[in-house]
């Protein structure tokens, strides 16, 4: 078995291992990762006909981003992953899709390749296994958003487990993984996104969260919170739910059709839904145009809504209203990537609005609501899984780092913290 890592090593972005068994080569996701100038996609991935499946593990874009691409240069193999993340993913390659349209960034495939990618998936069970050419395939639960799977491949006799991006912590949306597997893993192959530093506590995070919201409200100010439409959005109206406030929520971007989405797939590891349901079709007020967005900011309101990273859609058209407001606030939710708006808001208080860089008055403040395990949980989780074989991708070289020096002294196996396009061979 030889695993060649496309993407996302020692980088956070266009996740895709390929891995070459005796007459089989088989992609561990197919991510993109965002430039300026569009998306760069998995490296080096030679004869796309000849590829006898892909695995899923979540329909985030740096995970599932790539498929059309590969599509386009005639993937025929099947593409495995969960319903939930079947029914997720369909939304964001679409908008992705849209989006590069009206930048007039080349999305390198079509609007027939989003098709050919719907056809092409094969939706499986959790903790179910199944058989799929030389190898057996078990999705487990990977606590990072709804759909979310780690994957386990049983192959040439050793069992090899993809973590995908996880979660062991508790939250109000979906279930923690738990690491159980039902056997010893040989090969461990795991994210580290946070393998440098660990979060807050949760339930703190939230508390503090909801006690800024209300002061922003009572000094007559409103709240603009930028989320993610998948995991980040769902979360955030649960935590809202936990307080009475006396001004209008208002959801939109696409968030809204992602939610739908959540509750229209049945899941057994989301949580809390009945609460989601309730806040999403009796609490909340759904701007549908430009016209209502402008007229309901007009008002004193608390507005979450996409992008998670103030790159595009409807948060940019309600900062407009607000960033001259000293008695208003943004409240970011979520990771900010360096050169997008959100980074730059957070780090020097400046925007993009309509081309201008614009110095933002009112109150910025970041809230740490991650879907990823930090240092800790991951420390916990690998020695919990105990693996032979340690492979640490998915974080940035200090991230890979400080958790392969932790486990070369503290697990005792073999480790690797591999970069784009080495290969290892077991």
């Amino acid at each position: 078995m030889k695993l060649v890592f496309r993407g996302a090593a020692r980088e956070v972005g266009r996740s895709c291992i390929e891995i070459q068994t005796k007459g089989d080569r088989y992609l561990l996701d197919c991510g993109v990762k965002f430039k300026e100038d569009g998306f760069a996609y998995p490296k080096g991935v030679f004869d796309v006909p000849d590829l006898d499946g892909v695995f899923l593990s979540h329909a985030h874009l740096d995970h599932s981003g790539g498929l059309p691409f590969f599509e386009h240069k005639n993937l025929r193999g099947p593409i495995f992953c969960t319903a939930q993340t079947f029914a997720l993913a369909k939304v964001l390659l679409k908008d992705s899709y849209e989006v590069a349209r009206i930048r007039r960034l080349h999305p390198a495939f079509s609007r027939v390749d989003l098709k050919e990618v719907r056809k092409d998936v094969h939706t499986v069970r959790f903790n179910e296994k199944f058989r799929h050419r030389e190898l057996e395939v078990t999705f487990f639960n990977a606590g990072h958003i709804p759909g979310s799977a780690s994957i386990l491949l049983e192959l040439e006799g050793k069992r090899l487990l993809y973590t995908g991006d996880l979660n062991v912590k508790p939250n109000m949306l979906i279930q923690e993984a738990k690491p159980s597997y039902g056997a010893p893993i040989d090969i461990l192959i795991t994210e580290a996104t946070y393998g440098y530093r660990d979060l807050p506590d949760r339930e703190e995070v939230a508390k503090r969260f909801l006690q800024r919201v209300s002061e922003v409200v009572k000094a007559g100010g409103s709240v603009l919170i930028p989320v993610f439409a998948v995991g980040r959005a769902q979360e955030v109206l649960q935590i809202l739910s936990k307080k009475k406030f006396n001004v209008p929520i208002y959801f939109d971007g696409m968030a809204k059709t992602i939610t739908r989405r959540i509750l229209a797939n049945p899941s057994q590891f989301i949580k809390n839904k009945d609460r989601l349901a309730h806040m999403f079709y009796d609490v909340v007020e759904s701007p549908r145009n430009q016209d209502e967005r402008n007229a309901v900011a007009e008002h004193q309101g608390i507005f979450v809504t996409t992008s998670g990273m103030l790159q595009g859609g409807p948060v940019l058209h309600y900062l407009k209203h607000f960033w001259h407001d000293e008695r208003s606030a943004v409240f970011l939710t979520g990771y900010q990537c360096k050169r997008t708006n959100g980074r730059e808001l957070l780090d020097n208080g400046y925007v993009y609005l309509k081309g201008w860089r614009t110095k933002v008055h009112c109150q910025v403040e970041k809230f740490d609501f991650s879907g990823h395990s930090d240092r800790k949980a991951l420390e916990g989780y690998i020695r919990a899984v105990d693996p032979k074989v340690l492979i640490i991708q998915h974080g940035d070289p200090e991230s890979v780092e400080a958790l392969a020096g932790w486990a070369r002294k503290e697990i005792g196996c073999e480790v690797y913290g591999p970069g784009l396009l080495d290969e290892l061979e077991f």
